[in-house]
């Protein structure tokens, strides 16, 4: 996948195949420029490369492959930009729109000078290349027909997602408190990827549901470009970085399905996972002094911002990083790992003082409690249990089999990549059923205790004992509500793609030209026929709103005043929170006005008021239960103005069409928007 050299080093005025790579791609850049959706995905790419781009280049040391080094500009522009926004909103600063927008021209400009220069001598796209851009255009075009059906993001996540990317928008601080919206402060809510796109939302404008539907696609894109990396990384060929590509892009159903759920912080923290696994691995491996620590910079800047966009995948990245650990210090002396052990210590003591503010409020509002025992750490029931939809979702049969042959290839070839693989995929796996724990240790401990008896060494004989001790009998691990078993199964598609693309690499390595040409072929079929199953893959439970609804909304925020209270539909979610089943549950998000059911986010605020939330939410669910519900006297102590109704029920329209009193202001395809009395009492000279 390499490029190939020009024979001569043009100067700095001629034009090599990168010069023109990088006009060409100017030049349609403009064209797109003059579409809503393409100015988000352009303003996107801006913010998620320019800044890892202009930083990654000053570090000492040779250039990794160009792949590898774009999901590190990726991995480090999402960290920079919401340490930026940690540190001037904990010294009392803003990031104004001026400000951005000024930021996002200077970028821009800075980016392109810079790439002019290291284009210079740049050579044309080898074949792999070029096959893994047909994988990553195909890729595009599926993410695009996928939100076609969507007037809004779907289902519960993307709903306080908007209200947080709103705040971060209207304060250009970080959204740890959602007043006035919600009474909610000093959030523990990681909020990285909600950051960046109040960013870029203000840098591009339009509107927010576009912006996220828009920007969450290209995120979605990018895992296939992260799935190439990571299999770059470990494989060391070309060809595994293209069939890890095509697997995730368009044969496998995750990542494609989070869109369904609006996964788009989960997103955001797998491209920096895959991006701090290439800076450790370059840090493992780096020789010169002055480069390890060039590398150990880069890595606890990632490690900071993944801790702010999301601590799950900073626990999966931290298992990742773990197993390259200890795959590499097989082969090295103690005085070595000694040595790195010191560096990578220093590195997390950076990473958490980079943070400092962050880990300072989880501390108060996660830590402590737990402590204290006023909160716990631990689940239980269906939360934690494995859903086994998700976990053989589309064609997951086929692609962990396939991955399984490519790890018996890699075991069957000795190569070390495979120890580290499987080492992270058992760490998921035991991180998150911690039970499992006591059935692993009694037969590790056996084998501690026979060997320290050969050897004579009590101290390791008693290490064994302690592990026989800790077994079914005596032990059971609770499950911890940071890691459900099911975050483990959807993300499964990194490490399944790379062995995968490995096993094809070492195949590939071993066949004919007319093998290879047969083999691209049958890839370019399966990525068609993958494209073809997933193009309708938002599942249709998960869509709340319709145009419709948008279209509702949008009047609402023209046409009634911004304390407007309005009562909307419900319905059961997780225990103790209800989400809201069609477009009324938006209007918090998008217009700032108050709705019986908020977004789920309102569990993090005053306790009493989270109560009489639940409880309001509650009738409403009770009364699409068949119960009888007194909706004038809710309609009355809540002070409802308006009531959103649909078809979606169990406010429905019908309900207050004979009602006395309630005044129709908006109906369109079904969406009926009633006026309460008491507002219309409110509005009497």
């Amino acid at each position: 996948m390499t490029s190939t050299p020009s024979a001569r080093q043009p100067t700095l005025g001629q034009l090599s195949p990168g010069r023109r790579w990088l006009l060409n791609s100017l030049v349609i850049g403009l064209l797109v420029a003059f579409n809503p959706a393409g100015r988000t995905v352009l303003t996107t790419g801006l913010w998620l490369i320019a800044p890892g781009y202009l930083l990654e280049r000053m570090l000492p040391g040779p250039r990794p492959h160009w792949l590898l080094r774009l999901i590190l500009w990726i991995g480090t522009s999402g960290s920079i930009i919401p340490l930026v926004y940690l540190w001037l909103t904990t010294v009392g600063g803003r990031l104004t729109t001026a400000l951005l927008i000024t930021g996002a021209i200077l970028l821009a400009t800075g980016a392109f000078v810079a790439a002019w220069r290291d284009l210079a001598a740049q050579g044309q796209p080898s074949a792999t290349a070029w096959l893994l851009m047909v994988i990553l255009a195909m890729t595009a075009w599926l993410r695009i027909e996928q939100i076609a059906p969507l007037a809004l993001p779907a289902w519960v996540d993307s709903v306080h997602h908007a209200l947080m990317i709103r705040v971060a928008a209207e304060t250009g601080r970080t959204p740890w408190t959602l007043t006035p919206y919600l009474p909610v402060v000093e959030m523990p809510y990681h909020w990285g990827y909600h950051v960046v796109i109040a960013a870029i939302w203000q840098t591009v404008g339009g509107e927010l549901p576009d912006v996220m539907l828009w920007s969450g696609q290209v995120l979605n894109w990018l895992q296939s470009l992260a799935a190439a990396g990571l299999a770059l990384l470990c494989w060391r060929h070309p060809i595994a970085a293209v069939v890890a590509a095509a697997v995730v892009g368009c044969i496998s159903w995750m990542p494609a399905y989070y869109v369904a759920w609006g996964r788009y912080t989960q997103l955001s923290g797998l491209l920096l996972l895959v991006a701090l696994a290439i800076g450790w691995q370059h840090w493992l491996t780096a020789t010169n002094q002055r480069t390890q620590i060039g590398w150990l910079g880069l890595v606890a800047v990632i490690s900071a911002g993944l801790s702010l966009v999301h601590m799950r995948m900073f626990v999966f990245g931290s298992t990742l990083i773990a197993a390259q650990s200890i795959v590499w210090s097989l082969r090295q002396s103690r005085a070595v790992i000694s040595a790195r052990l010191l560096q990578a210590i220093t590195a997390g003591v950076i990473a958490i003082a980079l943070a400092a503010p962050w880990w300072l409020l989880l501390l108060r509002r996660i830590l402590l409690p737990a402590a204290t025992g006023s909160q716990s750490l631990t689940s239980g029931g269906s939360y934690v249990q494995l859903t086994y939809e998700l976990m053989w979702i589309g064609p997951n049969e086929w692609l962990v089999a396939l991955a399984l042959i490519g790890g018996f290839l890699g075991i069957a070839y000795r190569q070390r990549v495979t120890a580290t693989l499987l080492l992270w995929i058992g760490g998921l796996i035991i991180l998150t059923n911690p039970w499992l724990v006591s059935y692993l240790t009694p037969p590790i401990g056996l084998v501690i205790l026979l060997f320290g008896i050969y050897r004579r060494a009590w101290l390791l004989s008693s290490v064994g004992l302690i592990c026989l001790a800790i077994n079914p009998v005596t032990v059971r691990l609770p499950f911890l509500w940071l890691l459900p078993v099911d975050i483990a199964a959807i993300s499964l598609f990194l490490p399944l793609s790379s062995l995968i693309g490995g096993g094809a690499a070492l195949i590939w390595s071993a066949r004919h030209r007319f093998w290879h040409i047969s083999g691209v072929l049958t890839l370019i079929g399966l990525c068609l026929w993958g494209a073809t199953q997933q193009r309708s893959i938002v599942n249709p439970i998960t869509i709340l709103a319709t145009a419709a609804d948008r279209t509702a909304v949008t009047w609402i925020k023209d046409h009634t005043p911004p304390t407007a209270r309005f009562l909307i539909n419900a319905a059961p979610w997780l225990p103790g929170v209800a989400r809201g089943n069609d477009g009324g549950w938006w209007i918090m998000p998008l217009t700032g006005r108050w709705t019986s059911t908020p977004p789920a986010l309102f569990v993090y605020g005053d306790a009493d008021a989270a109560q009489a939330t639940r409880q309001r939410s509650q009738q409403i669910i009770d009364l699409g239960n068949g119960q009888p519900i007194n909706l004038d006297h809710l309609i009355s102590v809540e002070q409802i103005d308006y009531v959103y109704t649909s078809p979606a029920g169990p406010l429905r329209p019908e309900l207050f069409a004979s009602k006395p009193g309630y005044t129709v202001v908006f109906a369109q395809d079904g969406i009926v928007i009633y006026q309460t009395p008491l507002s219309a009492s409110r509005q009497q000279p």
